[in-house]
């Protein structure tokens, strides 16, 4: 899903277009890596410190702004303490990771989101212009220490990178599809993108569709009631007919009560009446299993 829509689309189709656009964004995420260590090695040479609080702050604006839009969670369909854990773990792996690559996929707004993943590089760019600032005026030389960098020095390393990231950006831009420059601003949350993403796809794309469910149901818990649960009531019956692939038990689990026929849940009788999965107590090994794809024994 990510390949489709964050990277390959915006790729244009002739030849030298397509050649000039990856140039562009590697010399662009080349750029920007420099530019983010040049910065992180200054403020550990000034002072460490400087270094820890930039990197806090940095992390905790992004997560403040997931938690403001009520996209923190993690859409993998785990629950309780292990659901916290991972989305903790995933989206402090998933922002390093982009500081320090600029990888495009993380724009997607089930990672960073657009315009948070703009707003880092501008981040990291403002960051370059303070570290050098403190170096210059508070990196302390030693005795015999000759290894401080000069200002002229600093300046033209500076410039370089910014020359390099600004002419990348423009060729960029200039060569990108324009229909999916906005995924570059976009403050869509994972739940939005996840909604226009099953909006898109043709009735005949079943398998794709109940895809949806095996995420978390925070994903599609504000418009599933109106998009999902009519075209699962409407279709349960022929699926247990036909028998798709996809229409497994493991898949079924994960389907809320409501979007399954009345008739149907009465006739599964699971655990007296199948629970919702919302509500089920599963333990945190059966929760990694499943998230692994492991099969338990029969």
């Amino acid at each position: 899903m990510y390949s489709v829509l964050f990277v390959d689309c915006n790729i244009p189709d002739k030849a030298l277009s397509r050649a000039v656009c990856f140039f562009s964004m590697i010399s662009l995420m080349f750029a920007h890596v420099l530019i983010q260590t040049f910065t992180c090695a200054l403020l550990a040479a000034t002072n460490t410190n400087w270094l820890v609080v930039y990197l806090s702050v940095d992390m905790a604006l992004f997560i403040l702004y997931k938690i403001a839009r009520k996209d923190f969670y993690y859409y993998v369909n785990l629950s309780g303490f292990l659901r916290v854990m991972f989305s903790v773990v995933h989206r402090f792996s998933v922002k390093t990771l982009a500081n320090f690559t600029m990888l495009m996929q993380f724009r997607n707004p089930c990672e960073l989101g657009g315009l948070p993943f703009i707003f880092s590089l501008f981040i990291s760019f403002a960051a370059s212009f303070v570290s050098a600032s403190l170096y210059s005026s508070h990196y302390n030389e030693g005795e015999g220490d000759t290894t401080k960098l000069s200002d002229d020095t600093l300046k033209t390393i500076l410039a370089s990178l910014y020359s390099v990231w600004f002419l990348s950006s423009v060729t960029f831009i200039a060569v990108i599809k324009r229909e999916y420059l906005h995924t570059f601003f976009s403050l869509e949350t994972a739940s939005d993108f996840c909604k226009r993403f099953y909006l898109d796809l043709r009735e005949d794309q079943e398998e794709t569709k109940g895809a949806m469910l095996s995420y978390h149901c925070d994903v599609y818990k504000e418009w599933g009631d109106e998009l999902i649960k009519p075209w699962t009531l409407k279709n349960w019956s022929r699926w247990e007919e036909e028998k798709p692939m996809w229409f497994t038990d493991a898949w079924i689990e994960n389907v809320p009560n409501t979007y399954i026929p009345y008739d149907w849940r009465v006739k599964y009788n699971k655990t007296k009446g199948r629970v919702d999965p919302q509500m089920r107590r599963r333990s945190s090994m059966q929760q990694v299993k499943t998230l692994l794809g492991v099969e338990e024994e029969k």
